[in-house]
C-alpha cells in the first residue's frame, strides 16, 4: 500500500495446509473406493446407486481442484473470489462487512470476509492471506475509501 493508489491485494483463498488436507482426504476416498469397487454390493448394485457415488467423486475432485486454484481479490471497487462459480460483491452494495479470524489457528480454519449486500444477500469470501486480510479491513472500516 503505497502513496495516493488505492490499496489493491489478490491471494489465496484457503491456506496451504487446508489445501493439503483436502487432496489428502479425496486420495483417502478414492484409496478406499478402490479397496471396495470390486466387492459384489457394489457390483450388484443399480445404475442410479452407481452414477450417484461416480457423481459424488466427481464433485470431491471438483471441490478439490477449486480449492486448490482459488484466489480472493480485494480492490476499491469489489471483492472477488474465484470458485466453481465465482463470486463478487460491489463495495458500493455492502451494507455490512466483518471478519470471522480465529489467532493461532489460520493456517487450519480459512479467514472469511462476510459482507452483506443492501438485498440482504450474504457473501462469504475466504482469505488466506495477510495482505488481503489487511486490505479487506482497511475498506471495511473506512467506507469512505472505497470507489463508488
Amino acid at each position: 500500500m503505497t502513496g495516493d493508489a488505492a490499496p489493491r491485494a489478490e491471494g489465496p483463498a484457503f491456506p496451504v495446509v487446508v489445501r493439503c488436507l483436502v487432496t489428502a482426504l479425496t486420495a483417502w476416498v478414492f484409496l478406499a473406493g478402490w479397496r471396495v469397487i470390486d466387492q459384489p454390493v457394489i457390483r450388484q448394485a443399480s445404475f442410479a446407486a452407481q452414477a450417484l457415488i461416480i457423481a459424488g467423486l466427481a464433485v470431491l475432485l471438483i471441490v478439490t481442484f477449486w480449492v486448490w486454484r482459488s484466489r480472493t481479490t480485494v480492490t476499491a471497487v469489489d471483492i472477488r473470489q474465484t470458485w466453481i462459480w465465482s463470486k463478487r460483491v460491489a463495495w458500493a452494495d455492502v451494507s455490512h462487512a466483518k471478519m470471522i479470524y480465529v489467532p493461532y489457528l489460520a493456517w487450519l480454519v480459512a479467514p472469511r470476509l462476510i459482507v452483506r449486500s443492501g438485498a440482504g444477500m450474504v457473501t462469504v469470501f475466504h482469505a488466506a492471506d495477510h495482505e488481503l486480510l489487511t486490505t479487506f479491513t482497511h475498506y471495511a472500516l473506512a467506507p469512505e475509501q472505497r470507489a463508488r
